[in-house]
């Protein structure tokens, strides 16, 4: 009997640790989308103009949430995202920034319509490009 026990107890504790271990992790959905992102520079197509924003400004990508910082005025500004991989495009919509000041705010990043499609130029692990019909971000991983 107790010989039994010594060979199913550390069986059963590899089973249980396995199970844990994989159990707990959520893997990104959106390939190389997903992560952080620093805005490097907006280029204004509408207003033909190219800035590069002076105050730290991130674009995090995460499942289907994207969130908008900037370490500064402005604060955080929430949404959902789609990312379709075959058309090459990413979708936001923010539906807490319907008043003419949360547009304002979206400008920061870029961002001229509500919702907004940017098509994506490049996508590897450290650079992100997207370009919208005004606009043209680009990113790099952070």
């Amino acid at each position: 009997m107790k010989r039994k026990i010594s060979y199913i107890l550390p069986l059963l504790c590899s089973v249980l640790t396995v199970i844990a271990v994989t159990s707990c992790r959520k893997a990104p959905i959106n390939g190389k989308l997903d992560g952080q992102w620093q805005v490097m520079t907006i280029e204004h197509l509408t207003e033909g103009r190219t800035e590069t924003p002076h105050v730290a400004t991130y674009i995090d990508l995460n499942l289907h949430v994207v969130n908008l910082r900037r370490n500064s005025a402005g604060g955080t500004v929430a949404g959902n995202m789609n990312y379709d991989k075959t058309a090459s495009t990413v979708s936001m919509d923010f539906p807490y920034n319907q008043d003419s000041d949360g547009f304002l705010a979206l400008r920061m990043w870029g961002i001229y319509t509500n919702p907004v499609v940017f098509e994506i130029i490049k996508l590897d692990g450290k650079q992100l490009v997207m370009r919208s019909p005004a606009s043209i971000v680009t990113c790099r991983r952070f």
